[in-house]
């Protein structure tokens, strides 16, 4: 658990539903997460699988406390107003059934010209108890310098900022720009796509010195950078591996080691990638 900075705490380890059916199948996944002992979940009201998830977490049978659910709005609901907003979120209740309120809720891209007005529609709403904390994704600290001005006197302050992160793409400046700013950083793709990634020899040798693997490796580097991780995977063995983290720790050497795989140009794709997606909104 890690300390939000408005009260409470989020768990370190969360479930990522990107993808995830929205039928049996993803029930069942969802399922075999909680078995492994996944308590935070993520999704977004995109990923059309919110109803899904709240059907699982109601068979579980555990208590609505017990469960951290984060979710999203997304850019067609941003640019329909504050009312378009204010109707979004109250779908995204009504689908996930339970408990009537979403401990997490983001705003999944900065959607020019609305995520100010976003962002206080979701503070209103976190005033009526139907959102716990509120937070952003894929805001650049640009964005964020420009929520968080004195003009917009924003009350409630964002708690978490998602974006990718892993050591295949590790933006140092901005990951200290949000944590010395009191916000958590979540990282989405924390197994950065998986596939070649996992295969890299540096992370490979790394891995075999503490005999676990490539994929735990990447997961442990985000706890020790304080993140909040989110990974997924449809195999309750993976499961079970991704969350097995806190028997071994990697050194400083090991961890720079694993700062230096992002490569600049790395860098400049995904930034450039954001830029256009913004562009387009």
């Amino acid at each position: 658990m890690i300390a939000l900075p408005t009260g409470g705490a989020i768990p370190q380890l969360a479930f990522g539903l990107y993808k995830v059916s929205a039928d049996a199948d993803g029930e069942s996944i969802v399922a075999e997460a909680i078995k492994a002992g996944y308590r935070h979940f993520d999704t977004a009201s995109y990923y059309g699988n919110e109803h899904t998830l709240g059907r699982a977490l109601r068979a579980s049978g555990i208590a609505r406390e017990e469960f951290f659910v984060t979710s999203k709005v997304w850019n067609d609901a941003q640019k329909e107003g504050r009312a378009g907003v204010h109707r979004s979120v109250l779908q995204s209740i009504a689908a996930l059934d339970f408990g009537g309120y979403i401990d997490l809720f983001l705003i999944h891209w900065p959607v020019p010209g609305c995520f100010v007005e976003t962002y206080k529609e979701l503070e209103l709403l976190h005033q009526e108890g139907k959102l716990r904390h509120l937070g952003l994704s894929n805001f650049s600290p640009a964005e964020y310098e420009e929520l968080m001005s004195e003009e917009n006197d924003i009350t409630v302050p964002p708690v978490v900022n998602q974006f990718e992160v892993s050591p295949f793409m590790y933006r140092p400046k901005d990951v200290a720009y949000f944590q010395q700013k009191g916000v958590l950083v979540s990282s989405s793709k924390s197994l950065h796509r998986a596939g070649e990634c996992l295969n890299n020899p540096q992370l490979v040798e790394i891995s075999q010195h503490h005999s676990v693997t490539p994929a735990q490796i990447m997961l442990r580097w985000g706890i020790q950078k304080d993140l909040v991780v989110v990974s997924k995977t449809a195999t309750p063995k993976r499961m079970a591996e991704n969350r097995a983290l806190f028997h071994f720790a990697l050194s400083e050497e090991e961890m720079s080691v694993l700062d230096r795989l992002t490569t600049a140009e790395d860098v400049a794709k995904r930034e450039q990638l954001e830029m256009e997606r913004k562009q387009q909104m």
